[in-house]
């Protein structure tokens, strides 16, 4: 599936005040919270690990 985004505004500098995005992990296996993390750390703000990972 791919979409083309013709206009992403660029997000202010961290830490942010506005704007900010969470991610709420439901079952990540190490690997894959690392893998999230390495490759989205400028877009998270807030992650929240839990069911044991």
């Amino acid at each position: 599936m791919n979409f083309k985004l013709t206009h992403i505004p660029k997000r202010p500098e961290k830490p942010r005040e506005k704007g900010l995005t969470m991610v709420m992990d439901k079952g990540l296996s190490l690997r894959q919270a690392e893998d999230l993390i390495s490759s989205s750390k400028e877009q998270i703000d807030l992650l929240k690990l839990g069911f044991g990972t």
